[in-house]
C-alpha cells in the first residue's frame, strides 16, 4: 500500500487523507494452535438489543468445530475538523491514557433496516428494525471522513443509516462500499454535515501493523457494547490466524481475550501504544468457555479499505446493466419454498447481457465480483461502481436435477437499456 495515501489533508483535488502508519518496535512470529470451539459472530444490536443469528463452522489450525448464535453490532460518534495531526501515544502504563487519546477515532452506527417479518395471522409483512454496531474514523477528503466497518453492520435494505461520534452527535451517513468476503464495509459522512465543534473533537485512527503482533501482547476493544454507548474492555493477543467460516465466507482473523459483545462489530482494537491493528467482529461463546473474541486483522483490511475508498460511482449514463427482471429471496420465502437467499432471476431485457452469458431465468444471484448479494437494492448498488463493457463475475445458485448447484459467470455489462 501507499504509504502517502490518505496523507494530503488539504488537497484541492480530493486527495485523501487518513491513517498514519508506523511499525511497532516488536517483531514477533506467531504460533498456530488448534482445538474445537463455537463462535459467536457479534451481530447488530439496537439499545434493548434486536438480533440475528447464523451458523457457520471455525476452523482452528488442524481441527473443525461448529459455529454458532452469531449476531451483528454498531455504535456512533461525531466531530468536526478530523485531527490529521494525531501522533498516537506512546505505551502507557495506564489503559486510561490510551482510551483518551484513542476513543475520538469510534463510533456508533444506527442501521435502520426494512426487513421482512412473519406473523401470526397475516404472514409476512415488512417492519423496519433497527440495530446498532461499531466503526472507526479512517480517513478524510475535501468532502467527507471515512469510517470502517464490518459489512454486517450495514447489510439489508436501508431505510436510515446515522453515527454518532464521541461527543455525542448525530449525523446521516451512507454506506461507500463494501466486501463482505472479508466482512468489511466503508460508510461516508459529509463534512458539511457535521459541527466545527464535533470536527474539533474527532480523531483519524493511527494504524499498527498487525503482521508483527506478538502472543501475548495487551490489546484494547472499544465499541458499542449491547448498543449502550462506547465500552472499553481489555486482554491480552490469544492467537493469530485463526481460519473461521461463518455463513459460508471463510476468515483468517486475531484471536484475543479481551470481552467483545454484542454491538462491538466494526469496533476498534487497539495495542499499547494506541494503534489499530483490529476491527473486532466475532466472537466464541459458551457456557464453558470465556474470553475468545476475533478481529480482522488491520495488516489484512487496508488494501480493502484503500480500493472501497478509491472507488467512484459510475454516472448514470454510462454505468453497466446486467439486463435482468429480479425479485428478492427473502429469508421467510427462502425458508417456505426452500431457496437460497437472493435476486431471483425472474426473466432478461431483449439483449441483456446476463442472459448472453448464460444465466438461465429462475437462478438466483448471490454475488457479484466476490460481494455478497442478498437483495435488488444491493446488486444495483454493486453495479453503481461498474462501467458499460466492462465484464465482472457473477455467481448464482441454479436449479439442476431438483438442487441448486453453484454456479459462476463472466458478464460484459450492457448500456443502459431504454426505458419502456
Amino acid at each position: 500500500m501507499d504509504e502517502n495515501f490518505y496523507e494530503n489533508n488539504n488537497n484541492e483535488n480530493n486527495e485523501y487523507v487518513v491513517y498514519e502508519e508506523r511499525k511497532p518496535e516488536n517483531n514477533g512470529r506467531h504460533k498456530k494452535g488448534g482445538w474445537f470451539f463455537k463462535t459467536i459472530a457479534i451481530a447488530l444490536v439496537f439499545g434493548l438489543v434486536s438480533s440475528g443469528v447464523f451458523v457457520g463452522v471455525i476452523k482452528a489450525t488442524k481441527s473443525d468445530a461448529v459455529i454458532s448464535n452469531v449476531s451483528n453490532a454498531v455504535t456512533s460518534y461525531t466531530s468536526e475538523t478530523i485531527s490529521a495531526d494525531y501522533e498516537g501515544i506512546k505505551i502507557a502504563s495506564d489503559v486510561a491514557d490510551i482510551v483518551d487519546a484513542t476513543m475520538p477515532t469510534v463510533v456508533a452506527i444506527t442501521n435502520v433496516s426494512e426487513r421482512e417479518v412473519q406473523t401470526w395471522f397475516w404472514g409476512p409483512r415488512k417492519e423496519q428494525v433497527p440495530s446498532a454496531g461499531s466503526g472507526v474514523i479512517i480517513a478524510k477528503d475535501n468532502n467527507y471522513i471515512y469510517i470502517v466497518t464490518n459489512n454486517h453492520v450495514v447489510e439489508g435494505n436501508i431505510v436510515e443509516l446515522t453515527v454518532t461520534f464521541c461527543d455525542g452527535s448525530v449525523v446521516n451517513a451512507e454506506v461507500k462500499g463494501t466486501n463482505a468476503s472479508m466482512d468489511l464495509a466503508i460508510v461516508r459522512v459529509r463534512l458539511s454535515d457535521i459541527s466545527s465543534k464535533t470536527l474539533s473533537e474527532i480523531k483519524l485512527a493511527v494504524l499498527g501493523n498487525s503482521e508483527d503482533t506478538r502472543l501475548g501482547e495487551s490489546v484494547i476493544v472499544i465499541g458499542n457494547a449491547l448498543g449502550y454507548g462506547q465500552s472499553v474492555t481489555t486482554g491480552c493477543v490469544s492467537a493469530l490466524e485463526r481460519s473461521v467460516t461463518i455463513d459460508n465466507n471463510t476468515y483468517t482473523l486475531m484471536q484475543v481475550s479481551a470481552a467483545i459483545n454484542p454491538g462491538n462489530s466494526g469496533g476498534a482494537l487497539m495495542n499499547a501504544k494506541g494503534e489499530l491493528i483490529g476491527i473486532t467482529s466475532a466472537k466464541y461463546s459458551d457456557t464453558d468457555v470465556e474470553g475468545m473474541g476475533f478481529a480482522i486483522p488491520i495488516s489484512d483490511a487496508k488494501p480493502i479499505i484503500e480500493s472501497i475508498i478509491k472507488q467512484e460511482q459510475i454516472a448514470e449514463e454510462e454505468r453497466g446493466y446486467l439486463g435482468i427482471y429480479g425479485e428478492d429471496v427473502t429469508e421467510s420465502i427462502a425458508s417456505i419454498y426452500n431457496m437460497p437467499i437472493g435476486v431471483y432471476v425472474k426473466g432478461f431485457v431483449n439483449n441483456g447481457a446476463a442472459e448472453a452469458a448464460g444465466i438461465k431465468a429462475g437462478d438466483i444471484i448471490q454475488e457479484v465480483n466476490g460481494n455478497k448479494i442478498q437483495t435488488f437494492i444491493e446488486l444495483q448498488t454493486a453495479l453503481q461502481y461498474c462501467k458499460a463493457g466492462q465484464t465482472i463475475t457473477v455467481t448464482v445458485k441454479t436449479l439442476r436435477n431438483g438442487r441448486y448447484e453453484d454456479a459462476t459467470y463472466n458478464v460484459t455489462l450492457m448500456v443502459k437499456p431504454e426505458e419502456n
